[in-house]
């Protein structure tokens, strides 16, 4: 997934660095690709973590691997996304920090809520459920944020922990005073949950492939929709070439 993610924002001209942060050693290019990067982190076993949790939290953690000086945003993308057309618009603009709320959701939901109480979340119906695989920050605010993310992920819930992380970036957003914006679907779309239709999903900059299904199914679609977006042509002149 992360091969496919890193060649499709290749393929479609992103024109700042990539950085790939990755706990095996063996590398995703046997050939190195001009402004691609390669992290070898060591990730111990969790402790007293689920984990899940455990995992989704290298997120924030990786950020002391990260010398942000010099640069204008810092954008971290799950592996599981994949760029169809340039994303570079999506780091332009005047914001702080920007990031994707998913259609029709709500803070008080078991998806977003373990770092907001019942009684909050009925006071604040219009607060949504942030996604955790995108998040967009001004480079100068990155280290800041990140450690606020981290803070609020291993401190105290006053619901039970469930997907830990997506709460706690819920919960920043909820309290931040910085100026924030919320991706659109023709900027961002999921199409295994909220954008299943290929009208909607292909007419997107990025697709993140957040849901419910397995990874061999997730890998097949981003495997197919890469080739699609990539190689494809009326003449199909690939599946004359392999066809031989």
């Amino acid at each position: 997934m992360a091969k496919f993610m890193v060649l499709s924002l290749l393929r479609t001209k992103f024109d700042g660095d990539i950085i790939v942060f990755k706990n095996t050693p063996e590398p995703l290019f046997l050939i190195p690709r001009a402004g691609v990067r390669e992290v070898l982190v060591e990730t111990p076993p969790p402790e007293d973590e689920l984990f899940w949790d455990h995992a989704q939290s290298w997120k924030f953690r990786v950020r002391n691997q990260l010398d942000v000086s010099g640069y204008e945003r810092v954008l971290f993308l799950d592996a599981d996304c994949l760029a169809l057309r340039s994303i570079n618009p999506l780091l332009q603009g005047d914001w702080d920090i920007a990031v994707y709320a998913e259609p029709d959701s709500w803070a008080g939901m078991k998806w977003y809520n373990c770092f907001v109480s019942e009684e909050e979340a009925r006071q604040r119906p219009k607060a949504p459920g942030i996604n955790g695989g995108t998040l967009a920050v001004r480079a100068e605010l990155y280290h800041e944020v990140m450690e606020t993310w981290e803070r609020i992920n291993f401190g105290p819930s006053p619901r039970p922990r469930f997907f830990a992380d997506q709460c706690a970036l819920t919960r920043l957003v909820m309290d931040t005073k910085l100026r924030t914006k919320l991706y659109s679907r023709h900027e961002l779309a999921t199409p295994f949950s909220k954008d299943p239709r290929p009208a909607d999903y292909l007419a997107s900059r990025l697709i993140h492939l957040a849901g419910p299904s397995d990874f061999q199914t997730k890998l097949r679609f981003m495997f197919g929709l890469y080739m699609s977006t990539f190689f494809f042509d009326r003449h199909t002149t690939l599946m004359h070439i392999l066809d031989l």
